[in-house]
Parts: structure tokens; C-alpha cells; sequence
């Protein structure tokens, strides 16, 4: 395919993806509401007027079996770590648990005071617990809801939007992207639309689950995206008939949110 014949079929496949989007607003749980206690509702971050976000597609997602998952794993932790951890964060959003490279654990919680990490520091040998926490605006916490629909398009990635419109690629991880390859249209745009205007790249943190009945296969995402001054999170549960490939995907409700932080 040639140049031009490219940029036609990006043409259309973007005004394809804005008559999807014009469908998908009466049904994807409504408009965005506030969660900020003070309920304020600062930092509307409109996309500049030229750019899109570019839509990933999905990509590979190795598991390792035999694992302890993210509930065993924030059971490792000492009693008064998770605590401070949970006190620290305030109440929760999304979280997970993991064992570091040394086979100890550590954790990352969002809630709606801050993003906190919890990690093991070896000192003489033995693992001390020690946390970081990056503060979300008061206020700044907004959520949206969305209904689940097949991830895929025909003709592969595309941009939601106009169709003049410029792409723009955040800087973000290739497992970052792997990941939110997973997500319906109007999810990965939506989580990337606070970054548009963002220089440099994106820090992303993600997690998932999968599992396996007689009938499906279940899959638990989650993921974070940040810089210094805003920061998106998705969770979202899945299921795939025997055999099926994301295109055929039944997303059960997909819970965003999205902040400013306080600058550290």
C-alpha cells in the first residue's frame, strides 16, 4: 500500500471511530462525576484541538503460572506495613501485590489521597519495608465508568477523532502499550488524553491475572499512568470464549479515574 492509499485508509478508518464514538456516549455509563470530597473540579485537561490519541493495538501477555498472585502477596506483608500502607493511601481505587526478584513483597496502592509503593530493603540481610507516597490534588479526583465492547478494529490501530487531526504516540513502555492494546477504544483514549501536552515520557505501572474455567478465560487489568502532575488508572475485568482472540472480548464494567498530583 502506498503513501497516499495509507493515509486515505487512516482517514477513514479514523471517521469510522468518531461514528463509534458518537454511538458509544449513550451507552458507556454516562458522564465523568467527581469523587473529591471538596467537590471541586479543577484541571479539566481538554485535548489541543490538532491531536489525537493514538489507539494500540493488543499485545502478547506472558504468564507465569505457579506464582503467587496479588492477594497472597499482600498477605506476605507485615500487619503494620499494610496499616500504613492503607492509612497512607486513603481509600482504595486499585491495587496489586507482588514478589520482587528476591522473593520478597511489595505492593502499589492508589487511593484517593495518593499512589503508594511498598518495597524490601535488605539492611544486615534482613528485609526492612520501607514505602514512598505521591499525593493526589484534593479535589483533582474525577471517575468514569465504561460498558465492555471488543477491543479490536479491523485495519488495526487508528485514531479516535477527527480525521485531520494529528497522532500523537505517548512515550510510554512497549509492556505499557502491550497492555492498554487490551482495552476498548474509548477506555485507551480517555486514560491518555491528560498527556497530550506532556513532554517526555510516561511512567506506566500495570498488572493482570488470568484465569481458566471449562467455558472462558478471565483476565484482571490494571493500569497506571503518570507524570509529575497527572495521573490516569484503569481496572477492568474480561472474559474470551475457548479459542477467542481479544476481538471477541466481554469486558464486564471498566472503572477509570483520573487526578492531578501534587507537585513532589
Amino acid at each position: 500500500m502506498d503513501e497516499a492509499a495509507r493515509r486515505a485508509r487512516e482517514r477513514e478508518l479514523a471517521r469510522e471511530r468518531e461514528r463509534e464514538r458518537q454511538r458509544e456516549r449513550g451507552r458507556d455509563g454516562g458522564p465523568e462525576r467527581d469523587v473529591g470530597r471538596d467537590g471541586g473540579r479543577e484541571g479539566r485537561w481538554g485535548r489541543p484541538p490538532s491531536e489525537v490519541t493514538q489507539v494500540h493495538e493488543p499485545g502478547h501477555l506472558p504468564v507465569e503460572f505457579g506464582r503467587p498472585a496479588r492477594h497472597a502477596c499482600w498477605d506476605m506483608l507485615p500487619p503494620d506495613t499494610r496499616a500504613t500502607l492503607s492509612a497512607k493511601a486513603g481509600r482504595p481505587l486499585a491495587w496489586w501485590a507482588w514478589q520482587d526478584h528476591g522473593g520478597h513483597p511489595a505492593a502499589l496502592l492508589i487511593g484517593e489521597q495518593g499512589l503508594c509503593h511498598v518495597n524490601a530493603q535488605l539492611r544486615n540481610g534482613v528485609p526492612e519495608f520501607r514505602g514512598e507516597r505521591i499525593r493526589l490534588e484534593p479535589g483533582s479526583l474525577r471517575e468514569r465508568t465504561f460498558g465492555g465492547r471488543s477491543a479490536v478494529a479491523p485495519g488495526g490501530a487508528l485514531a479516535p477523532g477527527r480525521a485531520t487531526a494529528t497522532v500523537r504516540q505517548l512515550d510510554l513502555p512497549a509492556g505499557a502499550r502491550d497492555v492498554l492494546g487490551h482495552f476498548p477504544f474509548e477506555v485507551q483514549d480517555h486514560l491518555q488524553q491528560p498527556f497530550l501536552a506532556a513532554a517526555g515520557p510516561v511512567t506506566a505501572e500495570w498488572y493482570y491475572e488470568e484465569s481458566s474455567g471449562g467455558a472462558h478465560t478471565s483476565h484482571l487489568f490494571i493500569l497506571c499512568m503518570r507524570t509529575d502532575r497527572n495521573l490516569t488508572l484503569v481496572e477492568g475485568n474480561r472474559t474470551l470464549p475457548p479459542g477467542a482472540g481479544p476481538d471477541r472480548a466481554q469486558w464486564t464494567a471498566i472503572r477509570c479515574h483520573q487526578a492531578r498530583l501534587v507537585p513532589r
